[in-house]
């Protein structure tokens, strides 16, 4: 009688489909992903201690403190989940981010103070709440020439480009790229100049006082959706489109007392909360979350959030979800008991 073993006895490196096909092919997608809270409150803080300890350099490339899942630092890939990657950084007055360059897509939420950013020439300054987008393999650099520290959240996809086996890096030539194109220019994204425009993304910034106020106008006027409150998404001004083909962004008001539904998806989200408090319901178990806090919802994970303060909560979302759709791996489903709660 042949068995699984005699099968594949004299072939070296292949397997039976049956005895895999479990592991390949799971019933729903797996539990690798934890749902999790990082205190952004703590983070900065020792951000602002490590600043003092730690130069920008040749051994420091950038000076960030970077949330790791925990589900994922056991298999090495130091990253909030499978997809997202955020980071903390620093830029102190006077201080230089050399340029450089890479394949993944990043963006920047400036959480205090004021800094500059050159991208393939062009420099931008950017301020509290303001949301400034670099394309793929763009040199960029950073510079704070104000009086105050500056902190921003870094936002890439490096999990992305790595697991494709298509991740490249090369620092530029100098420390800082000239600025060649315009001086200390805001872009906004209906004028954002298609010259700047490199890959996939062209690079753009979203000012936030702008943005903040477009939300507390909608929530006058009683636009709420279900599962995420008044919620705004980045569009791409060039594409109509995501901010990228991989990471989607968007940023979402609560107002006193609100409560979204229960629901999951397939995307994965990293939160940063602009600013408020409340509490989410993720996988069952409640995670309090307060202004600078990163919390993480894994891929098909039941979830909902709470506002329960006197005042309104702003929470910034950066999600996977523009990759999954573009290849048709996108779901969503609705817990019937919140449904009906509700």
């Amino acid at each position: 009688m042949t068995t699984a073993s005699t099968v594949t006895e004299y072939l070296e490196n292949v397997v039976p489909l049956w005895e895999v096909l479990k592991g390949l092919i799971p019933k729903e997608p797996a539990k690798l992903v934890q749902p999790y809270r990082w205190n952004g409150k703590e983070i900065i803080a020792r951000l602002r201690q490590v600043a003092k300890e730690i130069q920008v350099g040749e051994n420091v490339e950038r000076r960030v403190l970077v949330p790791v899942n925990p589900g994922l630092k056991v298999v090495g890939l130091y990253a909030a989940t499978h997809t997202i990657y955020v980071g903390f950084q620093i830029v102190l007055p006077g201080e230089v981010a050399g340029a450089h360059r890479h394949t993944p897509f990043a963006a920047r939420f400036m959480i205090e103070g004021k800094g500059s950013t050159v991208v393939d020439g062009m420099k931008v300054d950017f301020e509290e709440s303001d949301y400034v987008v670099t394309p793929r393999w763009s040199w960029h650099d950073h510079t704070n020439e104000g009086s105050m520290p500056a902190i921003w959240l870094d936002v890439l996809d490096i999990p992305i480009p790595r697991m494709l086996h298509a991740t490249f890096f090369e620092d530029y030539p100098q420390e800082i790229q000239p600025v060649t194109l315009a001086s200390s220019l805001n872009v906004r994204p209906k004028v954002a100049p298609s010259v700047w425009q490199k890959g996939e993304t062209p690079a753009f910034i979203f000012k936030g006082r702008e943005v903040i106020q477009v939300l507390k106008e909608m929530s006058k006027q009683g636009t709420d959706d279900p599962f995420d409150g008044i919620a705004l998404t980045y569009v791409n001004p060039h594409t109509g489109g995501d901010v990228s083909s991989t990471l989607g962004t968007s940023i979402s008001l609560l107002k006193p007392g609100m409560k979204t539904r229960a629901h999951r998806h397939t995307m994965s989200v990293v939160n940063y909360v602009v600013r408020g408090r409340g509490f989410a319901i993720i996988d069952g178990r409640p995670f309090p979350w307060d202004q600078h806090d990163i919390l993480v919802v894994p891929p098909w994970t039941w979830h909902e959030y709470s506002n329960e303060g006197n005042e309104e909560a702003i929470l910034l979302a950066i999600t996977d979800a523009p990759m999954l759709q573009r290849l048709g791996l996108y779901r969503e489903e609705v817990h019937p008991e919140s449904f009906q709660a509700r």
